[in-house]
């Protein structure tokens, strides 16, 4: 019982430090949810209802209209496509220039190394001819 005395003293002593509030605090400067607000002016000729379907709002644009919509999806799709395509493309291209590269150079290597031989081979026979001759 001590200890809750001790306790309840403490936390008295630190509110009293602290200060309490007594008074109610004025309300004036607290936002309330339910103030009015003046709205934009709005005419309900413009106003699409939200049950209205694409299709139904498509029919309300003009052949102009509908011709900018679609050459500015296909453009915005195409940019898209171009991209990634490039992309991949290249990945491909390289991949398999990569291969066809890589086997090209090694036959190069064994079609130069079986003439080096050759011709080396020649050259010894040549020179060890010249030499028996004499």
């Amino acid at each position: 019982m001590d200890k809750e005395n001790e306790i309840t003293q403490q936390l008295e002593a630190l509110l009293g430090r602290h200060g309490r509030v007594t008074e109610p605090v004025p309300d004036r400067n607290v936002p309330v949810l339910t103030e009015l607000v003046n709205a934009p002016a709005w005419d309900a000729a413009d106003a699409v209802p939200p049950d209205m379907t694409a299709a139904a709002r498509l029919k309300r644009l003009t052949d102009i209209e509908i011709d900018k919509l679609s050459n500015d999806i296909f453009t915005r799709v195409l940019e898209k496509l171009d991209k990634s395509l490039a992309v991949k493309i290249e990945d491909r291209i390289s991949a398999q220039m990569s291969i066809q590269l890589n086997s090209a150079i090694t036959h190069v290597i064994s079609d130069m190394r079986e003439d080096i031989a050759n011709e080396i081979g020649d050259a010894v026979n040549a020179a060890l001819a010249d030499k028996l001759r004499r």
